[in-house]
């Protein structure tokens, strides 16, 4: 019997990328069909465990208000900020909760999510803008809301992946805020898209490589912002060196595979502190699955211990 792609996928995640294969790309959609199916896959998932303090609060931005939620376990010891998924179109506080509470339960850190503005109502860099303004906001200001800001940490997932990986970035050149550690959960690093694994995992995956190609259009590529622009692909900054211990999460079998891979190597390379961790037959959007997929479970956890010896080490 001969073999298929597909047969890489672990057994509990095929019926899903079947599922997938047989509805329209995001490039098929209208912003607000991708946005109500997230929601709707939000609903589906296993819900995050109580925290001892869980509020919302709003924060100046360039550009107006950026909403947080901060998820404060007593005795915290440090600050995570948090960027959720969604390609810069969707994904929002409660697209991220259950993952967010996980990782304070399981860190003992305080997480503070970020609620950036998204495309195409705000394209690049609006995302980012957002972002680094809520860390630095938090680093100034969130011992008032008792943050323990001295020992601050980032972690974000597949495009919020990318945006830790800016902000951290940012911080290095703006000389802070002081940032102990990275967390990068299948981060889009590269818009020139050109990585073997956009191509082997094109179709079939449940993330398709036009999803990818109409995210970078929509966020930042249609708007005249060029894909060697390092705001938009960190992999392209001048130098890596002088950025904090990085733990790199991805997908077997996911089109930015190589994105995040490749990103951990450019780490290494000058320098950095940088684990790069390939969980077999995972699709994209896996690590949000907990409660329903065990290396879900595992790889949260391994992103938590990291976060939280980085801060009891900082």
């Amino acid at each position: 019997m001969t073999s298929s792609p597909q047969d890489q996928i672990h057994p509990l995640l095929r019926p899903i990328a079947l599922a997938a294969a047989t509805q329209p790309s995001m490039a098929q959609m209208s912003v607000q069909e991708t946005r109500a199916d997230m929601a709707a896959r939000t609903a589906a998932r296993v819900p995050g465990p109580n925290i001892d303090n869980v509020f919302d609060l709003a924060v100046p931005g360039p550009h107006g208000e950026i909403p947080l939620r901060i998820y404060q376990p007593d005795g915290a010891a440090g600050v995570t900020m948090a960027f959720h998924g969604g390609g810069w179109l969707m994904g929002n506080l409660d697209s991220f909760d259950a993952v967010c509470r996980n990782l304070a339960k399981d860190s003992g850190l305080a997480v503070v999510s970020v609620d950036y503005r998204l495309a195409p109502e705000h394209p690049f860099p609006a995302a980012l803008d957002d972002a680094w303004a809520a860390t630095c906001w938090v680093a100034r200001h969130g011992r008032q809301h008792g943050l323990q800001t001295a020992r601050m940490t980032v972690f974000g997932e597949s495009a919020g992946g990318n945006l830790a990986a800016v902000v951290c970035l940012l911080a290095r050149d703006h000389a802070g805020p002081p940032l102990l550690a990275q967390a990068l959960v299948y981060p889009a690093t590269d818009a020139r898209q050109e990585a073997d694994s956009l191509s082997r995992y094109a179709e079939g995956f449940m993330q398709r490589k036009d999803d990818v190609a109409h995210a970078f259009r929509t966020y930042a590529l249609n708007h005249g912002v060029p894909p060697s622009a390092w705001k938009l692909s960190p992999l392209l900054a001048a130098s890596h060196a002088g950025l904090p211990p990085a733990i790199v999460i991805t997908a077997e079998c996911d089109a930015v595979r190589d994105d995040g891979e490749a990103y951990a190597m450019k780490l290494a390379e000058a320098g950095v502190a940088a684990n790069c961790v390939r969980y077999q037959g995972m699709l994209h959007t896996f690590y949000s699955m907990r409660g329903k997929l065990e290396a879900a479970a595992l790889a949260q956890r391994q992103v938590a211990d990291m976060l939280r010896t980085a801060v009891e080490n900082g």
